[in-house]
């Protein structure tokens, strides 16, 4: 959980996506007084008070900053995401992704040429783990990956000061969420013991 107060920031972003909802939608939050200081890069209606010929003013927070038609849907879906969520509870969606990565990472640390990055402890770890296949480039493995009925993503993560840090050019990315369960991560890594052998001995 979030406490934008205890935190004192400024400001505070997510996305929708990120938590059920529809892409194209989020929260943006801001101190007030920055906010009040702030002038509006997009224009629409809504947003004016009084609008003259070379002038305009604008309404109140946040109004101010709502141009035009808002995504409706979007924020309705959005919503209903958060009390979806909130009726599971964030601890126990926690709880659940930390059992399904202590089920899965011990059986990835098994797979030779499997190199897996962050904290080896699962309980120090979050639903994500980002890995790459010796000699093979992530993006091949991810299309390998696909064959098999697996989505990763390979790429940099928009994390490319950490990539290189790393010294590798990008990675795969395999996340698990409240839908996923046991038998998915059991397919991961099938699919990979699959890839690996298919580039190894042209066999799948």
């Amino acid at each position: 959980k979030i406490d934008v107060q205890s935190l004192d920031c400024d400001f505070f972003a997510f996305s929708g996506h990120k938590m059920c909802a529809t892409t194209g939608t989020g929260v943006l939050y801001g101190k007030r007084k920055w906010l009040e200081q702030m002038e509006p890069v997009e224009f629409g209606g809504e947003m004016i008070d009084f609008v003259g010929l070379q002038d305009s003013t604008w309404k109140e927070l946040p109004w101010k900053f709502e141009a035009g038609t808002p995504n409706i849907a979007g924020v309705i879906a959005l919503g209903a995401a958060i009390d979806y969520l909130e009726s599971i509870g964030l601890a126990g969606i926690h709880r659940y992704e930390e059992e399904l990565v202590g089920y899965v990472l011990p059986k990835l640390q098994a797979i030779e040429g499997l190199t897996i990055y962050g904290p080896k402890d699962p309980t120090q770890r979050t639903g994500v783990i980002s890995f790459n296949l010796e000699n093979l480039h992530p993006h091949d493995v991810a299309t390998a990956l696909d064959m098999e009925g697996v989505a990763v993503r390979a790429g940099h993560h928009c994390a490319q000061p950490l990539l290189k840090y790393l010294g590798v050019a990008a990675t795969a990315r395999a996340s698990f969420y409240i839908y996923n369960t046991k038998a998915d991560a059991d397919r991961l890594v099938q699919a990979i013991l699959a890839t690996k052998e298919f580039f190894q001995h042209g066999t799948i």
